[in-house]
């Protein structure tokens, strides 16, 4: 199946700094990495790229290697852990902080078929049905901490982390939201965050940030819920060239007319379907 791809970034309303990154490409196929870096770790814009930037050199062999759900599960942390520690040897190398890596990772592929992702912290995911419904997949975690992968490299920021988020074993929320209702599951921390889509049943799949969650009207304070953000979102015109970038300044401009800001930076990839 021929695949359209296309992803974008943008800064949040309340903030001075664009802490999002994202990267896309079509060798050996078609990949999106998004990375977002923490609000309160300085200089988390130069991490967020470093980690995006080495899972693009790692995801190819990695992708090949795995070629089961089980395997992918098995790999998944050895994946991160690869990508944090080339990341904190460059970072290193530039004489900031490897605490730099405090950013969420999301890695995004498709073999033509089959849509893969991982995620290392919170982030989004929403398809659209055959029949044109849309879903939408939201990971978060306690106290709002997600699991960074820089934790991976130093076991004394990863004790006070599991202390900081209550029960360990509860920390992860995995939502599934339709146009009937949601329900939530519950995984500890450390659970390998992985999904695959097959784009015969769901045509359009999206990745982003956990900025899609970040709609607020500036008058009331009301924050808009992940479905209609995303159903917006979904309403490509066309799949040509910049087409996710395209539709995001629409949304982006149509929202700012009813007083409708993203309060925090947003990120998203697109992988649809063209048969």
């Amino acid at each position: 199946m021929d695949v359209a791809l296309d992803s974008h970034y943008t800064i949040g309303r309340l903030h001075l700094l664009c802490q999002d990154y994202v990267c896309q490409g079509r060798e050996p196929f078609p990949y999106v990495i998004l990375a977002d870096g923490c609000s309160a770790t300085p200089d988390s814009d130069v991490g967020a790229r470093l980690l995006a930037l080495n899972a693009r050199r790692l995801l190819p062999g990695f992708a090949l290697a795995a070629s089961s759900e089980t395997e992918r599960n098995a790999r998944h942390w050895r994946l991160g852990r690869r990508i944090a520690r080339r990341a904190a040897r460059q970072a290193r190398e530039l004489g900031v902080d490897p605490t730099v890596l405090d950013a969420t990772l999301l890695v995004a592929w498709c073999d033509g078929e089959t849509v893969f992702v991982h995620l290392y912290g919170d982030g989004c995911i929403v398809v659209r049905h055959a029949d044109g419904e849309v879903a939408a997949i939201q990971v978060e975690y306690a106290e709002n901490a997600p699991y960074y992968l820089s934790y991976l490299l130093d076991s004394g920021r990863c004790a006070l982390y599991r202390e900081a988020i209550g029960d360990p074993a509860t920390a992860q929320s995995v939502h599934y939201l339709n146009e009937t209702g949601a329900t939530t599951r519950l995984e500890s921390f450390d659970t390998p965050t992985v999904f695959d889509f097959s784009l015969a049943a769901l045509p359009a799949v999206i990745v982003a940030t956990d900025g899609l969650s970040s709609f607020v009207n500036a008058e009331t304070g009301e924050r808009l819920d992940v479905l209609p953000v995303a159903r917006n979102l979904l309403d490509f015109p066309d799949l040509h060239g910049d087409f996710v970038g395209r539709r995001l300044r629409q949304v982006l401009a149509d929202y700012a007319r009813q007083r409708v800001v993203n309060v925090d930076d947003l990120g998203l990839g697109a992988f649809v379907g063209k048969h």
